[in-house]
Formats: C-alpha cells, structure tokens, sequence
C-alpha cells in the first residue's frame, strides 16, 4: 500500500482501523492464569484455584477483570478444517486499482466462502487475504467466479500453504518472556497490580 496525499480512497479505511489501547499491566499471576487458559480454556476454576494458590471466586474475579479490560476477548471453539476436507489454504496478494475504494474491496472480499482474514499491508500489495478451500479445485472456482469479479481487484497472486509450523503454546512463551521483561526492570507482582488491588484481594479471599 503506497502512501500519499492524494490516495484519498484510503481514508475509507480509518473506521476499519481501531486504535490501539493503551497497555493493560499484568502481576504475576495474571499471566500465570493465562498461560493455563491458554493450554486449556477449559479447566475448571477450582482447578485454577488450586494452581493458583486461591480461591475460585478470586480466580472468578480475575478472569472477569481480563475480559473487562480486553485482554481476553472470548473463548473459542478450535476446529480442525484438514479433518472436515477443508485442506488447502492460500495466501492471495492482491492489489487494488487506485480508482476503486479499498474498504469496498474489503467488504467483498469479506463475503466469499472460505476467506479467514484479510492484512492491509505496506509495500506493492494492498491486501493480503488467507483463504481455505476444499481443494484446488474449489480455490479455482473461487477465484474465478467470486474474487476476480470483485470491482477494484486489479491484480492478484496466489501462493499454497505446503506446510504450517506453530510453536507449542505460543500464548505461553510470550506471557513467561513477559515475567522477564518484569523482573529484568525489577517490577514486583505488587507494583503489577496495585497495592490496593493485591491487598483487597487478599483481605476477602485470605
């Protein structure tokens, strides 16, 4: 996406980009909490509890406050699509036409069968879209009936996903480098939280 002052179509856009929040301070066992419900949303609060070394209204009143303050945004359902014959995943670069309005492109783009999520990035390409097919054949009718029918598309490259490798835990490693980064700097759980938070916490759960 080139930048300039008479790319006027970009600004269509800003209502798509929601500013970022400012950062949202973590003690010790709120990370500790997340790197549990990050290996299982699942567990118990009881077993939170215990892990923990509190009790579960506590553990309750904590993830409330994470989901109040936007660090955790929901629980999901993790579906396997290789399982469910939807197995081929491309990665489409496109670029739009300078004449035609980029959120609309979005929009449409928004509307096809298969299409994950959709990257406005710098660079020669405008957009970057991760699509799931049920096979070649599928990805073809897609882009052939649907996506290069969209007005604004004016030049798309197509790349196949062959392998995709993720770390284990991911969620996990960046929330233990957190621990770090707060001890490197000599910031304790309590500085974390608040002395007035840790020290209420403790007198109506201790």
């Amino acid at each position: 996406m080139t930048d300039g002052s008479n790319s006027s179509p970009l600004s269509s856009l800003a209502d798509r980009m929601t500013p970022t929040g400012p950062s949202v301070e973590l003690d010790a066992t709120d990370r500790r909490l997340l790197v549990e419900l990050s290996a299982d949303a699942r567990v118990p609060q009881r077993r939170l509890a215990e892990l923990l070394g509190m009790s579960s209204p506590a553990v309750a009143d904590r993830i409330a406050r994470l989901k109040a303050r936007g660090v955790i945004r929901g629980f999901r359902v993790d579906i396997d699509w290789d399982r469910l014959g939807h197995s081929t995943v491309a990665f489409l670069s496109i670029v739009v036409d300078s004449t035609h309005d980029p959120n609309g492109v979005i929009s449409r783009l928004l509307e096809v069968r298969g299409v994950e999520d959709i990257t406005l990035v710098t660079g020669s390409t405008d957009l970057v879209v991760r699509l799931r097919t049920h096979g070649f054949d599928d990805l073809r009718w897609i882009l052939a009936s649907e996506i290069w029918n969209i007005p604004g598309v004016q030049q798309t490259e197509t790349s196949i996903s062959l392998l995709r490798a993720e770390p284990e835990n991911a969620t996990a490693r960046m929330l233990t480098a957190l621990d770090g980064a707060a001890e490197q700097h000599g910031v304790s759980a309590g500085e974390h939280a608040g002395g007035e938070r840790t020290g209420g916490e403790r007198k109506g759960h201790g």
